[in-house]
């Protein structure tokens, strides 16, 4: 892990807030100007955060529902 961004407890993940991708790029050339170099490798999204993979999960899932709802309805 880099030294950009703190290491996490066992179980937690950086996942992007926009698309809830785990794809987070750590780039040490974008930090500086209070960037952590952080960015989505799906959407190119700097608003990543952390949280428990359950919690991940389970937003993942309604996610999917909901995406398939849409798909069902049109």
């Amino acid at each position: 892990m880099s030294d950009l961004l703190p290491e996490l407890p066992e179980d937690y993940v950086y996942y992007c807030r926009s698309c809830h991708s785990l794809c987070v790029i750590i780039d040490e050339t974008l930090a500086g100007n209070g960037g952590d170099g952080s960015y989505c490798g799906k959407c190119y999204s700097t608003d990543i955060a952390t949280c428990h993979i359950d919690e991940w999960l389970e937003e993942e899932e309604r996610r999917k529902k909901k995406r398939e709802e849409i798909e069902w309805n049109k």
